[in-house]
């Protein structure tokens, strides 16, 4: 059975993977601006440089993203445990699997499909503050909330 512990450091693993992923892609455009500088002239120089900073200045943006998810990921304490829906809350519905954490969609740990969302996300907001037991209506489904951890 996935615990609320072992969900959440997967999680982490997985951002400090896109992490790591992000900067060698970062890494690998800045050594190929270097190398285009010193093969390249004109106007084709100047697109190849405009075109790689671009790609850079995304690059760069993306790992901050990443990096502001594992943030709040960290300030969660997966051991902290939860009678209702709140952040932090694991919670297994009719439905599926939820994480009330970050919003990075659904991940597949140790075969299992679990939604990571922010409690901003539209159906986590109708869930916040249920317990076990409640069930809440969502897109014209009734969704049962059976175990909150």
């Amino acid at each position: 059975m996935l615990t609320k512990k072992t969900l959440h450091s997967s999680i982490l693993i997985k951002l400090n993977e896109r992490i790591e992923q992000l900067k060698t892609a970062l890494k690998d455009t800045l050594d190929a601006t270097a190398n285009e500088t010193k093969s390249s002239a004109g106007d084709k120089h100047e697109t190849g440089r405009a075109m790689a900073q671009l790609e850079q200045e995304k690059l760069g943006g993306q790992i901050n993203e990443v990096i502001k998810l594992k943030e709040a990921l960290l300030r969660l304490n997966p051991e902290t445990p939860c009678n209702t829906v709140c952040l932090g809350s694991m919670v297994l519905t009719s439905m599926g699997k939820f994480y009330i954490s970050v919003g990075i969609g659904a991940q597949i740990i140790d075969g299992q499909s679990i939604f990571c969302m922010t409690p901003l996300a539209p159906i986590c907001q109708s869930m916040l503050g249920k317990k076990a037991g409640d069930s809440i209506s969502w897109q014209g489904n009734e969704i049962r909330i059976m175990s909150i951890s």
